[in-house]
């Protein structure tokens, strides 16, 4: 795989405190909204004696950040409709590994098993079902965080990866993905990685163009190769617009793109 990267310079519209909070956040994982079929936090995924032991470690750990009830003091709010609008469309694996980076002066202190036990006090508090077994680190990377109501399109201004075909515009004025699969989340801004990548490469490809915006250095090399873009989702609502990226990576997963 071949990668070309660079900082996406953010339109206004994204706002620079806003792309500081997802590239700090950064995680490994991504998951597609639109997957019904996965698991997710309504599947009882952790267990009422885990959730017990979570509630001692973040009473001592993370209310003075978090708040007692979780609503935020000094920290994001980690209950409510700000859980979900953070962490909607992302696997839990996502929320522990920003979880791991704290306690602040702390960073991995509580072990695996004591960040675990704190998800599940978060999942609790936020009423999500309980479940028989206790939730691992291999099961989290599974469940998909979403609200009642089902998983949500993927939001506007959020960091997405696509997968399709490197091609010029119609005006031969710049570069669009053709071909490309459904946006999904993701919280990490670089080129997908190991079993990440494989992930990647297996991604069916899609209907959607999208407009790539800011793309430097310029990917000449890489048109006419199934690619992997990520960056910040512009959706476009004039009739007939084509959404648009503003890019932080464009990678090429292989030499040729067949739709």
């Amino acid at each position: 795989m071949t990668t070309t990267t660079w900082a996406g310079r953010v339109t206004a519209a994204v706002g620079a405190c806003a792309v500081a909070a997802l590239v700090v956040a950064a995680g490994s994982t991504v998951a597609s909204a639109q997957d019904d079929a996965a698991p997710s936090v309504w599947d009882g995924v952790y267990s009422a004696d885990q959730a017990k032991r979570g509630q001692a470690l973040y009473r001592e750990s993370c209310a003075r950040c978090h708040g007692e009830d979780l609503s935020g003091a000094n920290a994001r709010p980690l209950a409510g409709e700000a859980f979900i609008r953070d962490w909607g469309g992302l696997t839990l694996d996502s929320v522990l590994t920003r979880a791991r980076t704290m306690p602040p002066g702390g960073a991995g202190s509580l072990g695996e098993e004591g960040y675990l036990a704190i998800m599940a006090y978060i999942l609790e508090v936020n009423a999500f079902p309980v479940g028989a077994g206790d939730l691992t680190m291999a099961h989290a990377a599974d469940v998909l965080v979403h609200g009642p109501d089902g998983p949500d399109a993927v939001p506007n201004f959020a960091l997405v990866q696509v997968v399709g075909c490197l091609a010029r515009d119609a005006e031969d004025r710049g570069w669009i993905v053709t071909s490309a699969s459904e946006p999904i989340r993701t919280r990490d801004p670089e080129a997908s990685k190991d079993d990440l990548l494989m992930i990647t490469q297996a991604t069916p490809l899609g209907d959607n163009s999208f407009e790539l915006m800011y793309v430097f250095p310029d990917p000449a090399s890489y048109r006419g190769h199934r690619v992997e873009a990520k960056g910040f989702l512009i959706r476009r609502e004039e009739p007939g617009a084509v959404d648009a990226l503003n890019v932080t990576v464009v990678a090429s997963l292989d030499a040729t793109c067949q739709p």
